[in-house]
């Protein structure tokens, strides 16, 4: 009896503890990763054989960073990051509603992911879409000139529909050459027996990495004929965890469109007092940290362990990784994108 007395009261104070931080504002997830001192991160690999809905690449380094980053945030430069594997976004999905994570680094936001999942996402982090891969040797330089051409893709999948409603659009005669397993199609490629891939361009990019390894060539066609924008996904019962990861998102954009970097961090910081965005962003002003739960030198924190948005970008998809994904859409709106950040004020 006193063994379960001790037990019950030690209950009790947990439940007292809790409930004071739940009156007080505080996140139960922001409590939970203290109090453990790691940031549970899910990442979805999108394996090609499980997902029919999405043809994504993997993105394993560039959805690492933006977890790394929530983590500093909330944790400091210490932090530990614990990365959770998932096959596809579904199996994502019901872990975090599931609570084995804390935060999705990438999902596909659209109506079908956001409604009804009980999810709330960031803006995209990640646009993503379906495009085309030729032999480094074809004279088709414009997906335009695909017309009559056999076009590669995993069947049922709705990379299929958006070729097959794109050449309606554009009145293209559409060869399908569908196939049922990924490493097939590539095989069929990479022996000449397609005029093209079509897929994602994350994965398609994957796809010429993997080829160039093998002595392979092949290069992205510019056109991408769909979107599908990734975000950054968290529960929606928690609505200060989802404002720090949506905010944590917002300043890695942020840093790059006010041209703080990995390199420059402090010395920007000393000078943000001419520049009200640096004064708010970097922490001088003071206004970053209470409302979220975090020090007002968050941001400098997060810089300094991964860099700016575009820095990330270009170390994990972009000109330094083996995928050498153009930014394209994924550049700064002012540069000719769809990435821009939303008000520090």
């Amino acid at each position: 009896m006193r063994a379960w007395g001790g037990s019950a009261a030690l209950v009790l104070v947990v439940m007292i503890a809790c409930g004071v931080a739940r009156a007080a504002g505080t996140s139960p997830t922001l409590a939970r990763v203290r109090a453990e001192n790691v940031l549970r991160c899910g990442i979805d690999q999108e394996e090609a054989e499980y997902s029919t809905s999405d043809d994504h690449g993997n993105r394993e380094a560039f959805d690492a960073d933006l977890c790394r980053a929530v983590a500093v945030a909330v944790l400091g430069k210490n932090a530990q990051v614990q990365a959770t594997h998932y096959p596809d976004d579904s199996a994502a999905m019901q872990g975090l509603n599931a609570g084995e994570v804390d935060v999705v680094a990438t999902l596909s936001d659209d109506f079908t992911h956001a409604v009804g999942t009980h999810l709330e996402f960031t803006q995209p982090l990640l646009w993503d879409g379906v495009g085309f891969l030729a032999p480094a040797g074809s004279t088709v330089t414009r997906a335009r000139q695909l017309s009559r051409k056999k076009i590669c893709f995993l069947a049922e999948t709705a990379v299929e529909e958006s070729v097959r409603a794109w050449l309606a659009r554009e009145h293209l005669e559409f060869v399908p050459f569908p196939f049922q397993e990924e490493g097939e199609m590539q095989a069929a490629f990479a022996t000449g027996n397609c005029g093209a891939l079509a897929g994602d361009r994350t994965r398609l990019a994957e796809t010429r990495a993997t080829l160039a390894r093998h002595g392979k060539r092949a290069r992205l066609l510019p056109e991408q004929i769909s979107k599908d924008p990734l975000a950054a996904a968290v529960r929606e019962d928690d609505p200060q965890w989802a404002a720090i990861v949506k905010w944590v998102m917002e300043a890695l954009v942020q840093a790059e469109e006010s041209g703080v970097t990995r390199a420059n961090v402090q010395a920007m910081r000393a000078r943000a007092g001419s520049d009200p965005v640096l004064r708010f962003l970097l922490g001088a002003s003071r206004e970053i940290g209470p409302s979220l739960g975090l020090d007002d030198d968050w941001v400098v924190g997060v810089i300094e362990a991964t860099g700016n948005y575009g820095e990330i970008y270009e170390r994990d998809l972009g000109s330094g990784s083996p995928l050498k994904l153009p930014r394209g859409k994924n550049n700064l709106r002012e540069h000719g994108g769809a990435i821009t950040a939303l008000p520090f004020k």
